[in-house]
């Protein structure tokens, strides 16, 4: 087995979901020391959320409509503009609103690159690259777990600017990933029979009339993910006040993403047993009942047993949504189907970081995630009743 496609695109994703961990598992610790409150936080990352929710099924669909992969061209320029605003961060980042338009800009070029990062490898699996998806989207689990442990004792030893430092560093060496990932005997023309070219990707409002079934999945997910965010945004708010520090903070994410790990590592066997629909509805599921531990934890042994339920949590969610709308959708829309089921995320993160940081200064840890476990149990009722069964991994 040649097992360099999947060691290079795990080395991908495992620096991409580092710059993750950096970026939004440490945005309450980094946002607070620039003098921020809970609310603005919450605004702050709403409109990085409005953002890139807007540009996420446009930049699927030029991808889509391309007669040669961009994606690698996409990934860089988005890279290199996320370098340039770590820098303008360090340097000019004095003051709430230069400081809140730098990050807001910044969390919106990685949230873009996601579905382009996901559509990227589907690519080569489809012609042929043999890519193990569920390791590599675990490798990037590690690299998550990883950077902040790595980072919350880093920023106790430092000051929060490890946070921005972190980034930079990360995507000089994602860039020549990205760059060098390319495999001989794979063209980049991505259309190359005319008979095909009536059936090239569609505009959104066309995808969504002939995808109903898919759309209310997509509706569901947002529920799902405004608890999910509301989490990830604000566990040290939650940590903190059940008596803790940043420490334990990052404990826990790593925590979260370690568990992760057993579930993408396994995912492909999984798969061969259980259909990506209903290893979807799973996923969900346990992400409900995530937020349901977490709100009963009153000790750091139950904070980390409740982080735990990541194992099909989210863990699961992160390697068969990807697989789930590579299977749904038409092979002309697929980048379309992927950006928008990360703007589900997206779209939660926009509702959670606005609806969480609200709830935190209105009603403190215990209400906020009160309200939080109610949408993720809409959500998760809604994704149950809609999701198609897809079909089970033979590969």
């Amino acid at each position: 087995m040649n097992i360099r496609p999947t060691a290079h695109y795990s080395l991908i994703q495992g620096l991409f979901w580092g710059s993750f961990a950096a970026l939004f598992g440490f945005s309450s610790v980094y946002l607070l020391s620039k003098g921020f409150s809970n609310t603005q936080i919450g605004y702050l990352m709403a409109a990085s959320g409005t953002a890139s929710a807007l540009l996420q099924p446009i930049a699927g669909s030029f991808a889509d409509r391309s007669k040669r992969l961009i994606l690698h061209r996409f990934l860089i320029a988005l890279s290199i503009l996320a370098i340039a605003l770590c820098g303008a961060l360090l340097g000019f980042g004095n003051g709430l609103i230069k400081v809140a338009i730098f990050y807001c800009l910044l969390s919106t070029s990685l949230q873009v690159m996601t579905p382009l990062l996901y559509s990227l490898g589907m690519f080569f699996i489809e012609h042929g690259i043999k890519i193990n998806f569920g390791i590599c989207r675990g490798i990037g689990s590690i690299s998550y777990a990883i950077l902040a442990a790595f980072l919350g004792m880093l920023i106790e030893m430092l000051d929060e600017n490890a946070v921005i430092i972190s980034v930079i560093v990360i995507y000089v060496f994602f860039i020549l990933a990205v760059a060098t990932f390319h495999f001989r005997g794979v063209s980049e023309q991505k259309n190359s029979m005319p008979e095909e070219s009536s059936h090239e990707g569609k505009s959104l409002i066309d995808f969504i009339a002939k995808n109903r079934q898919f759309t209310f999945i997509l509706i569901g997910n947002i529920f799902v993910f405004i608890s999910h965010t509301i989490i990830g945004n604000y566990m040290y708010q939650i940590v903190t006040y059940r008596g803790y520090s940043s420490k334990e903070m990052g404990v826990a994410v790593s925590l979260a993403a370690t568990c992760e790990l057993p579930t993408l590592f396994l995912l492909s066997r999984i798969n061969k047993k259980i259909s990506s629909g209903n290893l979807l509805r799973i996923s969900v599921i346990f992400m409900f009942l995530k937020n349901l531990f977490l709100f009963f934890a009153t000790n750091l042994a139950l904070i980390y047993f409740s982080m735990s339920m990541q194992l099909l949590g989210y863990g699961l969610f992160a390697g068969i949504s990807v697989i789930y709308v590579n299977e749904i959708v038409d092979s002309h829309n697929k980048t379309m189907g992927q950006s928008l089921m990360n703007m589900t995320v997206t779209m939660g993160g926009l509702i959670g970081s606005l609806l969480g940081g609200k709830l935190l200064d209105m009603i403190n840890v215990p209400g906020m995630l009160l309200v939080s476990g109610i949408t993720a149990l809409i959500g998760a009722m809604i994704v149950c009743a809609f999701s198609e069964k897809g079909r089970n991994n033979v590969n």
